[in-house]
């Protein structure tokens, strides 16, 4: 059975009403099921009380992930040990300051076992503790910083030896420790932030080859940006709006540029919560790319390859919705909209890590609230990458140079869902440039989507196309991303609908009194009928993509047309009200002289021509 999209449209500018029907060649073809991101819960494992962080690292020396947690309620930490296959069991609890927040773990004393760091946010310190090796560790210093929530660890002044950078919220600064090399660390440098710095991550975003930091000021909702001077000391902050309540962020090369860019979760406070985007312009300045919705309260994210398509994904623990949000990233720096997964009671961390040794990204959540962590393992498949085969004006199905708005059919396999999907209107009333998971783009820029289905995807090329010899198209299907497709540009690339979507025959077109045009109803001599076109290129007002047309915009390229090879008065080339932008609406006279029967019609715009063999019926 063959979709059909209907539309209400008028005879503009003559005041005519009709109803408009085009059927869009979509045909059936088979295609592969896009794979489903997939997990396996795990039995949960047992924590102390409010487990508010943890960090995952082989501290038994067995080759095998081990789990540190930190548990806020009970001022401990627990090392769970890990068994393999995604397994863990309760293996040592050692005690930490108040509320313990935040876990790093290096090689502080260059003994070759791994060691933490601790940040105790309620007693205003960080614990130090030197590991044995074997999974049990020794306390050894404690660092004064004032409400201390984040921490990480890099070596900041270049001598070789790990140092501590620490997010000191209650003080609004970020305290830098450099470590002497023996496991103890003295108090450095500091450098003021925004209100209630949160989160912390290391980067070096500005390319310099020295180490820099992004802090997320929660009060301020704002990314600090601090850049390294290299020897341990920063720059003054520099300020980068974010979204409400900035939680938790991290750092990443989202868009494949070679340069940091950054995604922050944002607590907000609403039922749905947002994860801002920033694109990093390589100079230690951002700007934002994009705002995605997630679940209520989001307070943690990680970066990852989850669906194994090579492009970075971002999970999202959502604590006031008591789930983890998976955006699928295009590789572009853009992501799709969010899937949710159940997870337990406030989820408020997370760690990635192959817990099972099949080099999935698998994952493990700190459940706050159940006094437990949530394993779950990755067993998504192997992504099957969309193919395109061809693609063609979808009034004419034939091939050719794509003109700006045309209404493109794309045909190839496992470019979209199994089950077909049609045009949906997102939030702001234009055609949506996501369906079922699918997106087509046209130099990175998203293109709005008319129907989607696994052997076929018809879209409108975006008009920001104009002007450029040729667009590099490519499609993504379930986060899995074709090889692009070079597609050669020109002004304008006509073609006449018509009834059966064939490309040839009756054309859909409308007699004057608003009914459709056929053999059995034929139009008069002299009378005005109306045919639908694609691929008039630019209008005049400019016209914007995805948008159902309400005004009365004319296309701007000379529009001529003939009908039994005489040529016909124009009354009207426009939009077409109702209909989504890039399909046009051209108001006709019958020329006198003209005989009865099949009249062939040809649409002429700048210098294309619209294809051959479509007609119109005269009585």
């Amino acid at each position: 059975m063959l979709p059909v999209w209907c539309v209400t449209n008028s005879m503009a500018p003559r005041k005519w009403l009709s109803v408009f029907t085009v059927f869009l060649a979509l045909a059936a073809s088979g295609g592969l099921a896009a794979q489903v991101v997939s997990f396996t819960a795990q039995p949960q494992v047992s924590t102390g009380s409010k487990p508010d962080s943890l960090a995952v690292a082989d501290v038994t020396g067995d080759g095998i992930p081990d789990v540190i947690v930190a548990d806020g309620g009970t001022s401990t930490i627990n090392v769970l040990r890990g068994l393999g296959n995604g397994f863990f069991q309760a293996f040592t609890t050692i005690t930490t300051g108040q509320s313990p927040r935040a876990i790093a773990v290096g090689d502080f004393n260059r003994d070759g076992k791994l060691d933490l760091a601790v940040a105790n946010f309620g007693s205003d310190t960080v614990s130090v503790l030197l590991g044995n090796g074997n999974g049990t560790f020794r306390q050894f210093a404690t660092l004064e910083a004032t409400g201390p929530s984040a921490i990480v660890v890099a070596d900041f002044n270049g001598d070789g030896k790990l140092d501590l950078a620490v997010a000191a919220t209650n003080s609004n600064q970020v305290a830098i420790f450099t470590g002497t090399g023996d496991g103890n660390f003295v108090p450095f440098s500091s450098a003021a932030v925004g209100g209630r710095a949160v989160s912390i991550v290391v980067a070096d975003f500005n390319a310099d080859g020295k180490l820099d930091l992004a802090v997320a000021d929660s009060s301020s909702n704002a990314v600090a940006i601090l850049l390294g001077n290299g020897n341990g000391t920063f720059q003054s902050a520099r300020s980068f709006a974010a979204g409400a309540l900035p939680a938790y962020l991290v750092a990443a090369d989202f868009n494949g540029d070679g340069r940091m860019d950054l995604a922050v979760a944002n607590a907000n406070g609403f039922s749905d919560g947002t994860v801002t985007i920033l694109q990093g312009l390589g100079n230690g300045s951002f700007q934002v790319l994009q705002t995605l919705g997630t679940g209520s309260n989001p307070s943690f994210l990680v970066a990852a390859d989850f669906n194994l398509d090579g492009k970075l994904d971002l999970m999202v623990a959502n604590t006031g919705s008591n789930s983890i949000s998976l955006l699928l990233g295009i590789g572009n720096g853009n992501f799709q909209p969010q899937l949710d997964f159940a997870a337990g009671s406030a989820p408020s961390w997370m760690a990635v890590a192959d817990l099972n040794g099949d080099g999935r990204a698998d994952l493990m959540v700190a459940d706050s609230d159940s006094n437990s962590l949530s394993v779950l393992i990755n067993r998504t498949a192997a992504a099957v990458q969309p193919s395109i085969r061809s693609t063609v004006n979808a009034g004419s199905m034939q091939g050719g140079p794509v003109a700006p708005g045309e209404l493109v059919a794309v045909f190839g396999t496992n470019i979209g869902p199994s089950t077909p999907a049609s045009l949906q209107l997102d939030t702001s009333g234009q055609v949506a440039t996501t369906l079922s998971q699918t997106q087509v783009f046209f130099d990175n820029v998203a293109a709005p989507l008319v129907f989607v289905s696994s052997g076929q995807v018809t879209a409108a090329v975006p008009f920001g196309v104009a002007g450029r010899a040729s667009t590099q198209m490519t499609v993504i299907n379930a986060g899995a991303t074709s090889a692009s497709a070079t597609l050669s540009v020109s002004q304008s690339a006509p073609s006449v609908f018509t009834a059966d979507a064939s490309g040839s025959g009756a054309g859909a077109i409308l007699n004057q009194d608003g009914t459709l045009n056929n053999s059995a109803n034929p139009a008069s001599v002299g009378s005005v009928v109306a045919l639908f076109v694609t691929g008039a290129g630019a209008t005049n007002p400019p016209s914007a993509d995805g948008l159902l047309a309400t005004g009365l915009a004319t296309i701007a390229n000379a529009v001529s047309v003939t009908i039994g090879g005489q040529a016909a008065r124009v009354f009207y080339a426009g939009s077409a009200p109702g209909l989504i932008a890039g399909v046009e609406q051209i108001n006709v006279q019958v020329p006198e002289g003209i005989g009865s029967g099949a009249a062939a019609i040809q649409v002429q715009i700048g210098a294309a021509v619209s294809q051959a063999g479509v007609t119109v019926s005269i009585e």
